[in-house]
């Protein structure tokens, strides 16, 4: 701009020409209006930058802080599946512990009535240890329906080798319920064998165990 001022100084003291001294002016108008524009533009290019980089630096730091927040529900996710879990394993073996603990007493406090009124005595002893036994592995695999509630009661005949195979399983006294029934029959069949019944004395093993009964309710499982 102050070049073209000089030319137009110089041109005016050179020439006096108005015609020529109004086209040096209006070239150096233009010359003016072409800087703002480019001056203009250029700041319009910076300001873009500016809010392009904000744009990315807000967009990177939205990225970061939802990344965390996932992590973070991630953990909690994951701190209390393993509480849960660590719980219910807990419960589950009180549980069974109960169950266990609870059979083996009605088991030992039949055995003694028995024992005090019956000539066998010792023979029935035994075969309520027996009996705990085979109960205790038909109620690990003993999965009660849905439907099953308290006061149902189904009665199952096993047939049972000297292997302590199980090769006949069938209802005699049905609760009501099929699905409680076949839970039943599914639980004495995943149990499939009882080879303690080997160690057993001949004449024991066929009076008490050849054909013999179990009574199955909900209640017994779930105390």
């Amino acid at each position: 701009v102050l070049l073209w001022s000089a030319l137009i100084v110089a041109a005016s003291a050179i020439d006096v020409n108005p015609q020529r001294l109004r086209r040096l002016e209006r070239l150096e108008l233009e010359r003016a209006e072409a800087d703002q524009r480019e001056q203009a533009r250029r700041e319009r290019e910076r300001q873009a930058q500016r809010e392009q980089r904000e744009r990315e630096e807000a967009e990177q730091r939205r990225q970061q802080e939802e990344a965390e927040r996932r992590r973070q529900e991630e953990l909690a996710r994951e701190r209390a599946a393993e509480e849960a879990e660590r719980q219910r394993t807990a419960e589950e073996r009180a549980r069974e512990e109960a169950l266990l603990q609870e059979q083996q007493r009605l088991a030992r406090e039949q055995a003694v009535r028995d024992a005090q009124a019956s000539e066998l005595a010792g023979e029935q002893l035994l075969v309520a240890e027996y009996v705990t036994i085979i109960r205790r592995v038909i109620s690990q695999n003993w999965v009660i329906p849905p439907g099953a509630r308290n006061g149902m009661t189904a009665i199952v005949r096993l047939q049972v080798v000297p292997t302590g195979e199980v090769v006949g399983t069938y209802i005699v006294e049905s609760s009501g319920n099929s699905s409680f029934d076949r839970s039943v029959i599914q639980a004495v069949e995943r149990a499939e064998r009882f080879p303690e019944l080997q160690d057993l004395d001949t004449g024991v093993f066929e009076r008490n165990f050849r054909n013999f009964e179990l009574v199955f309710r909900p209640e017994d499982l779930l105390r």
